[in-house]
């Protein structure tokens, strides 16, 4: 049975049934992993998923890269891409659920996040790195990704937890195998993901990546105390309309 964690940090979603990715050992993967539902993304289906140890998923074949490159010619959803060793410690956990628990709070999250989506998930790819060692040493770190996702609608939630400063090279985001639709993260320490979001919710990612052509476009995102403007040229399907200043509380 899966429920709601609610202690620290309270968005992500604990599932007591979870698969652990077997393969304790360094740059590996899950096995595939066949989806009870089929998850649109950008116009592409899959029925499969590999989670990969470095922090990243992967469709149609496992990856054992650690050196993040999000322009790699295939479809990667990366919540942190960097080598992270779990022979050290940590848990590499997934689990696609369909219990009314997990499926309301995921279709609450997309409905606060994109309101003007009409959205309700029909399931939920969850996977969660726990404590995970960065290879080098120096810390661990813990975040989780949902695919919340039906027939039609596709989305990507990332959370973000404890999370240590890593001199390892790093990188967040998505891409597509044409790199047609593409978003990288833009923080130049993995510290600063934790006083950044593009939905106004601190340490957390929303994209909508089903590739439905009725996305609005926006270049708004806020990073630390800054929003930053017009920088990005390609159609970003997955932020509000607006940003919140967080050294001023205003929103833009």
């Amino acid at each position: 049975m899966s429920h709601i964690l609610f202690q620290v940090p309270t968005r992500f979603i604990d599932l007591e049934e979870a698969n652990i990715v077997k393969y304790i050992a360094d740059n590996r993967s899950s096995e595939a992993i066949k989806l009870q539902q089929p998850f649109k993304y950008f116009g592409r289906i899959y029925n499969q998923i590999f989670v990969n140890n470095n922090g990243f998923l992967t469709f149609t074949e496992p990856l054992s890269a650690y050196n993040p490159i999000l322009d790699s010619a295939r479809d990667i959803i990366a919540p942190l891409w960097t080598r992270l060793d779990n022979r050290r410690g940590g848990t590499i956990s997934y689990r696609e659920d369909t219990s009314n628990a997990v499926l309301a709070y995921v279709t609450a999250a997309v409905k606060q996040y994109f309101p003007n989506i009409p959205f309700a998930a029909t399931s939920a790819f969850v996977a969660t790195w726990d404590s995970v060692p960065y290879y080098n040493g120096g810390g661990v770190i813990t975040f989780q990704v949902v695919l919340a996702y039906n027939v039609h609608r596709s989305f990507i939630l990332i959370n973000y937890g404890d999370v240590a400063e890593t001199g390892q090279p790093w990188q967040a985001g998505y891409n597509t195998v044409d790199s047609a639709s593409s978003f990288t993260i833009p923080a130049a320490r993995v510290l600063e993901i934790l006083s950044s979001s593009n939905i106004n919710v601190t340490a957390c990612w929303s994209f909508h990546v089903d590739g439905s052509p009725n996305c609005k476009p926006t270049s708004c995102i806020f990073l630390k105390n800054k929003v930053l403007r017009g920088e990005f040229t390609k159609l970003f399907c997955h932020c509000r309309m607006s940003c919140l200043n967080t050294k001023t509380s205003v929103l833009f």
